[in-house]
């Protein structure tokens, strides 16, 4: 999520500015963990409005935050292991309990993209909700009932929250975004006009719907501001249009899970995402997806560089077990709980972090720089 700023301007007829606005009251939102350490140090105003935000939008939506917590590198996890995703999903609820003083109820999937095992890894932490794209459901059907509704091609109803049911007899809620919409916010111009983006959302409503029904969009945040100059500003002006003319209630996804809970269930394509026609091959294959600017390009080397990279995972992976097992009581464990070291590098707190996962109670500073070592290998493989 890109945020050059949290505050957006409405202007009068005259350009002058009318009100300044929180465009973060408003609207769910993720930020990663790169770009919130980042600007923990570099923009400390800006984290703590944010951090802020958050906590009004718990007063706001009874006791529902608008933040998202996300996989802690934005990892393509159904690209990853099993002990991947583990950590992955572990790495970004702890980042987002350390920042926003809470547990996440949702999590955004990078790219969306989404298998049953990543679901049911969310679920088994506790994760509520997650947000996928349309073209993600395979098919519908109201909640124990036997005739399910082919809805693939994008054509599930994106008004309700739904049910997936995982194969470890969890389940997990999903918000399927209403495409059409999303697409005219990223590609259609819709963001020259307030007001125009206001009535977008606004028609994704439809009067043959006799339940309460969610408008709700998907986009890049950079969208705002970066890819459409000033769209921060129309963001600002058609939340402040619907509300102010009292068009509908604003919500986030956490408040609408509780108030009205899944009456359907859906099922999943697996191995899709929201930025590829080709689910996750777009991260492992010549999938041929491309802007068309450069015909002769090809995407060969996809292939040969995400094998390269699964494969030194994998070998390094019995060298840490290996040499770990002699550190540590439980090497993929300390693993999991080596986020502590990374939200706070202090020597008193890795001090204390050794003491609870080496084997030895008196470990030699050797040991420790090894046992430090072998978990900052961990890291980068992840991080690639």
């Amino acid at each position: 999520c890109y945020a050059p700023n949290a505050a957006s301007r409405i202007l009068n007829g005259d350009g002058r500015i009318r009100t300044i606005l929180n465009n973060y009251l408003k609207i769910s939102f993720n930020f990663g963990p790169t770009l919130l350490s980042w600007m923990e140090e570099k923009s400390p105003a800006l984290y703590a409005s944010i951090q802020q935000t958050d906590r009004d939008t718990v007063a706001q939506h009874s006791g529902h935050g608008s933040a998202l917590a996300q996989p802690y590198n934005h990892m393509i996890l159904p690209l990853a292991n099993l002990r991947d995703r583990e950590t992955q999903v572990v790495w970004g609820i702890s980042d987002f309990d350390h920042r926003f003083g809470r547990a996440p109820e949702g999590m955004w999937l990078p790219e969306a993209a989404v298998d049953l095992p990543t679901l049911d890894v969310l679920a088994s932490h506790g994760i509520r909700f997650t947000i996928l794209s349309p073209f993600s459901a395979r098919r519908a059907r109201r909640v124990g009932g036997t005739k399910w509704k082919d809805v693939g091609g994008g054509h599930i109803d994106p008004s309700r929250a739904y049910k997936v049911a995982l194969p470890s007899g969890r389940s997990i809620a999903v918000f399927f975004y209403d495409g059409p919409a999303s697409r005219a916010v990223a590609f259609e111009g819709i963001l020259a006009s307030g007001e125009a983006f206001a009535h977008r959302l606004l028609s994704t409503y439809s009067d043959a719907r006799d339940w309460p029904q969610l408008a709700h969009i998907a986009t890049d945040g950079e969208t705002y501001g970066h890819h459409k100059s000033h769209g921060d500003m129309a963001l600002a002006y058609a939340l402040h249009y619907i509300e102010s003319n009292g068009l509908a209630r604003l919500i986030n996804y956490g408040e609408f899970l509780e108030r009205f809970p899944p009456t359907h269930e859906a099922e999943i394509f697996e191995n899709s995402s929201w930025s590829c026609s080709h689910g996750i091959e777009r991260w492992r294959s010549d999938c041929g997806c491309n802007s068309g600017g450069n015909g002769g390009w090809n995407q060969s080397w996809r292939a040969p560089l995400r094998e390269a990279f699964d494969w030194l995972r994998d070998a390094a992976a019995p060298l840490f077990e290996q040499h770990g097992s002699k550190l540590f009581r439980e090497p993929w464990r300390a693993r999991d709980n080596y986020i502590r070291v990374i939200l706070d590098r202090s020597r008193e707190n890795v001090s204390d972090f050794l003491r609870s996962h080496m084997a030895a109670e008196q470990a030699c500073p050797e040991q420790q720089i090894l046992a430090l070592r072998l978990l900052e290998l961990q890291r980068h493989l992840m991080l690639m």
